[in-house]
């Protein structure tokens, strides 16, 4: 949940502002230029400065964030990332520090340069987008790579990887619904400023209504070339992955959903393309929500559809690369956990090896007392039924991989939970759990 709440923030940042918004503002300013435009260009001048301030600040922020969140969450899974896509994960550090260092004298200089190099500044501007492209262009590889990784399992070459099957529509789907959340943002931002005369707004909504249409139905097209080359095995799980459990059943609520978020985005950019202030004023609000909604739906999904894999073909969940699942069955889970320390036998309880064991293999997407509370899944059972879950999670439910370590951690781990669960007898029938192989001791 952390990691997503971040990663949220991020995503609507630097796609909506930094590709989106910072395209639409450079092409205010160009045609300002062209047509000897003074109001025009000062409105893109008024748009720039908040714009500034969230991608250098906020942006930058959850940019790191989402390096130390996940750094802390899932070592194994970024570690083996980053041997895999070291390159350009460098390369797209590069252009993230580029677009900093241009985006910058591109807002600090602007009176400076219009006055004496107007065509130079422009040119500073479009320079930004291609930096900015160029950097959704490196993300877009490695975050393919997490569900559809396909030929690099099995010759492991890093252009197998990054041009893996959802490569190029989901740069399409970014880049264009990039695009169409800027305008969304702009539109926003325009009919609440008062900044823009009655005309120039007339004119700016126009344009913004065009841009919002094509590029949200574009988007809506690369979408959908996304999901289609996501493997059935994995997009079968979208509803399953975006409503929970608890909704999964209600299919038609998420098609009810999205149904309703195109219908109010498009009214909004249907308003403003015919310049009908009010309407467009009661819809933008609602519109930008949803838009958002739409946005955390994808990344969601994009993120929950490939359980039981961290990456498929590569990975489990639980970080235990497929290779090495068999050898973690056979030692154990806690022989080779760095920051779990075996319990002296007869001092402790054994809640300490049962709890390291589901943070190991249920940690990624259960919590205790939080989202996806583990507890609530225990409610009512027997001690039985919670060892059989724990030994048969694969079969019983095929978001979650097979528990990662010994039948005796299955057993400590099992009772652990079902003292969780409400029982404060079970882990005293469980005897101590040594640390090597991970057996009873």
């Amino acid at each position: 949940m952390s990691i997503a709440l971040v990663a949220v923030v991020h995503v609507l940042i630097s796609h909506g502002f930094a590709i989106g918004l910072l395209t639409l503002i450079v092409l205010m300013e160009q045609l300002a230029l062209r047509r000897g435009d003074g109001e025009l260009e000062d409105l893109a001048k008024h748009l720039l400065k908040p714009a500034v301030i969230i991608i250098t600040a906020v942006g930058a922020v959850t940019g790191a964030g989402i390096w130390f969140t996940v750094s802390v969450l899932a070592p194994q899974g970024i570690g083996s990332m980053l041997r895999v896509f070291f390159w350009p994960w460098f390369i797209e550090w590069i252009a993230f520090t580029l677009e900093v260092l241009v985006l910058l004298p591109y807002y600090f200089l602007w009176e400076r340069m219009r006055a004496r190099r107007a065509g130079l500044h422009v040119a500073l501007g479009w320079s930004y987008v291609a930096i900015a492209f160029c950097s959704a262009f490196l993300i877009s590889g490695i975050l393919g790579f997490m569900l559809t990784p396909d030929g690099w399992v099995q010759n492991q070459r890093l252009v197998s990887a990054f041009f893996n099957p959802t490569f190029w529509p989901q740069l399409a789907l970014r880049f264009l619904g990039g695009l169409a959340l800027g305008g969304l943002f702009c539109l926003g931002m325009v009919l609440f400023s008062r900044k823009p005369g009655a005309e120039l707004r007339r004119r700016v909504m126009r344009l913004l209504g065009g841009w919002i249409l094509a590029g949200g139905a574009l988007a809506a097209l690369a979408g959908w070339l996304y999901f289609s080359a996501v493997p059935r095995t994995y997009s079968v799980h979208k509803v399953f992955a975006v409503l929970t459990s608890h909704l999964s059943q209600e299919g038609w609520l998420l098609w009810l959903g999205n149904l309703l978020a195109v219908v109010i985005i498009a009214g909004a950019a249907a308003a403003a393309l015919f310049r009908l202030r009010l309407a467009a004023r009661l819809l933008i609000i609602p519109a930008m929500i949803l838009a958002v909604g739409l946005v955390i739906e994808f990344e969601r999904a994009r993120e929950f559809i490939r359980g039981p894999y961290l990456m498929p073909g590569y990975m489990y969940a639980s970080q235990v690369p497929l290779t090495r699942a068999e050898q973690v069955r056979r030692q154990g889970m806690l022989s080779q956990a760095a920051w779990y320390a075996a319990q002296p036998p007869g001092l402790e309880p054994r809640a300490p090896a049962g709890h390291a064991l589901f943070m190991a293999n249920c940690g990624v997407c259960h919590s205790i007392g939080g989202l996806n509370d583990i507890r609530d899944r225990l409610a009512g059972r027997t001690q039985p039924s919670v060892g059989v879950i724990v030994r048969r999670t694969e079969q019983m439910v095929p978001f979650m991989p097979a528990f990662a370590g010994t039948p005796d951690e299955a057993l400590t781990m099992a009772a652990y939970l079902y003292e969780l669960s409400g029982s404060r007898r079970s882990m005293e029938a469980v005897p101590p759990i040594g640390r090597k192989a991970g057996r009873h001791e």
